[in-house]
């Protein structure tokens, strides 16, 4: 084999691909893995710089107890992770996993720039590895990501609604957008009162792909607050301009569609997401208002800093009634609570089918993004009781906050179909990064709603203890 000039490989220890570049090398990978004393540990890993035979810039050696899936990406990230900026070319000369890594390295590359007036000298990392590398879907990732990231004055409704078509369009997607005077027209006050303190008029946008038999569709449901100030009940200062990323639901559904449809994902899909941005104005809603949703239910609305809830509310009830899924998966970075519950690690898992939510879990453990199913009930339920409406925007203060924040979305579903409701407020944005995500926006969901679209879809049973 023949190597680009600036080169660094991967191999295995112990393998035949280790043993053939030990050959080459007359024993010098043998050599340092010996002194490494690599028999002796689980893990180990030993770079051998321009080693002698072989006209490569580096080859490293890794001993690893990698066997999950996630484990594997997090291989693949932390290899690029290590390499980049030291060679052009990572080779992984390594035989099986390889669409695992694949992804990981890809994953771990990923940056956003595009603000900077003076670019970094920051050459690419080419990847090289024996993989089918067109069913990764870190592109849809990356574009998940982007949309994340964007600043609020960059990405508002208007402009992600076209960014959305203009993205989605061309790889077959049917997108429909509904402008303000449309939603007016239609009754989506609850969504539109959220909106209405701000400059920027609100949407809706609609992606159906509808690639399978007569099947129901899978119904994908993003929240997509582009700014989030709180409204009147507005947010502290400090840390409020990571509130750009309130929309992440939302672009974990764009970033799902566009995996779906790049991938020719053989099923009916249909996403949505509701655009809006929550800011402070004369004409903002007031903590007490009652508005009249897309369902016909009153809410009061005791926080307008819980606002999410009312976005989901009218798309919820616009998707079953359009499209009639036989199942349903909202994403929202919705509340707090569920940071204070589950840190960075997990997201919640909200459901009123068993059946229904361990597809999820198992599709999560696949695509190595993590989910915990959380309590819902009659008693929670009933913390969201209005005295003066059909429901109040929050529970009894703080306590069970993601709960209740589930229950409120569960009034606006039909008790007899599969839903669940996924609360991402601590998984997706990751400061600090890990072996798959350099910092920033994570793209979380992605890959496991695309998981979920590549299943056969089941029967669900609703949990009786769920229809109340």
């Amino acid at each position: 084999m023949s190597y680009d000039t600036s080169t660094g490989i991967v191999v295995l220890y112990d393998t035949k691909e280790y043993k053939s570049l030990d050959k080459k090398t007359s024993g010098q990978l043998s050599s340092v893995c010996k002194l490494k004393k690599f028999d002796d540990n689980d893990n180990a890993s030993a770079t051998i710089s321009f080693p002698s035979k072989v006209n490569v810039d580096s080859i490293t050696v890794v001993k690893t107890s990698a066997s999950t899936a996630q484990q594997w990406r997090e291989f693949g990230g932390a290899q690029a992770k290590a390499h980049k900026g030291k060679v052009d070319n990572l080779v992984f000369d390594i035989d099986g996993n390889n669409e695992e890594i694949y992804e990981g390295a890809m994953l771990a590359l990923y940056s956003f720039n595009k603000y900077k007036t003076v670019k970094k000298d920051d050459k690419p990392l080419n990847i090289q590895i024996d993989a089918v590398t067109d069913v990764s879907i870190h592109e849809s990732v990356y574009f998940a990501r982007d949309l994340i990231t964007e600043p609020g004055n960059v990405l508002y409704p208007a402009s992600y609604a076209q960014r959305i078509n203009d993205e989605l369009t061309p790889l077959g997607v049917n997108v429909r957008v509904f402008h303000q005077s449309q939603l007016e027209a239609m009754g989506f006050d609850l969504l539109l009162s959220v909106g209405q303190g701000s400059t920027k008029d609100s949407y809706v946008v609609v992606m159906e792909w509808m690639n399978g038999n007569d099947e129901q569709p899978l119904a994908l449901v993003g929240k997509g607050v582009t700014f989030d100030t709180g409204g009147i009940s507005i947010k502290p200062s400090a840390g409020m301009g990571d509130m750009k990323y309130d929309m992440g639901g939302s672009g974990a559904v764009v970033g799902a569609m566009h995996a779906i449809a790049s991938h020719n994902v053989e099923q009916n899909v249909v996403g949505i997401v509701g655009l809006v941005e929550n800011m402070p104005d004369g004409n903002s809603i007031k903590p007490g208002d009652v508005v009249t949703s897309l369902s016909g239910m009153t809410v009061e609305n005791l926080n307008t800093d819980a606002e999410g809830r009312l976005v989901l509310g009218d798309i919820l009830t616009f998707v079953q009634r359009e499209y009639d899924p036989n199942r349903i998966i909202d994403l929202a970075t919705l509340t707090g609570a569920i940071v204070i519950s589950l840190g960075e690690e997990a997201a919640g898992l909200f459901t009123n089918s068993t059946s229904w939510g361990q597809e999820i879990l198992d599709a999560g453990k696949r695509s190595g993004e993590g989910f915990w199913r959380m309590p819902m009930g009659q008693n929670w339920n009933k913390m969201i009781d209005s005295d003066i409406a059909d429901i109040k925007n929050i529970g009894g203060g703080r306590n069970g906050g993601s709960t209740t924040a589930a229950e409120f979305l569960y009034r606006f579903v039909d008790q007899e179909r599969a839903w669940a409701h996924l609360d991402i407020a601590g998984v997706c944005w990751n400061g600090k990064g890990n072996d798959n995500v350099p910092g920033g926006a994570v793209g979380f969901g992605v890959r496991t709603l695309y998981d979920i679209a590549n299943q056969t879809p089941l029967s669900y049973d609703i949990d009786e203890d769920m229809k109340y």
